[in-house]
């Protein structure tokens, strides 16, 4: 009996072999793919992240010059007439002011357009004639050729 038991332990040991090549090549593809989904997943949560931070930064500068109207004389507020070209913004805005801003050392460009229209009276701005004044800002910016806006409109009374 001694005998048989030292020929089934030498039989066992011959048997226990380490991992094989096939077996670290499918490790490694499991692993390559999970990866890539990791991957992929933190690409699109950047991507979601800047969009959301220009969208911040269109807010800001739709709020700051819609108070700056606010603030001027009445008799002072008119429709952006100053041409946009060389920028990227929009294809919907080609009136006003371009800001390059700094965000997450890119320069972006954001495009800010205030139009007026009277409220009665002949409906242009620029002849004062009527007692209410509604004020459009639109903000656009353009994010992987895609287009943006954010807009805030008011009314504004003598």
């Amino acid at each position: 009996m001694g005998l048989h038991v030292m020929i089934d332990r030498r039989e066992t040991m011959n048997t226990q072999r380490g991992v094989g090549l096939v077996e670290v090549m499918i490790a490694l593809v499991v692993l390559l793919i999970v990866f890539i989904g990791l991957m992929q997943a933190a690409i699109l949560s950047i991507d979601h992240n800047m969009r959301n931070v220009l969208r911040d930064e269109a807010v800001t500068l739709a709020a700051a010059a819609m108070e700056d109207a606010r603030g001027r004389p009445f008799a002072s507020v008119f429709s952006d007439t100053h041409s946009i070209s060389g920028a990227d913004c929009p294809s919907t805005i080609t009136t006003g002011n371009v800001m390059q801003m700094n965000i997450r050392d890119m320069t972006r460009d954001l495009c800010v357009s205030l139009t007026c229209a009277e409220l009665g009276g002949d409906a242009d701005c620029s002849t004062d004639d009527a007692d209410t004044k509604q004020l459009n800002v639109i903000v656009g910016w353009r994010w992987k050729s895609v287009d943006y806006t954010h807009s805030v409109t008011t009314l504004r009374r003598r």
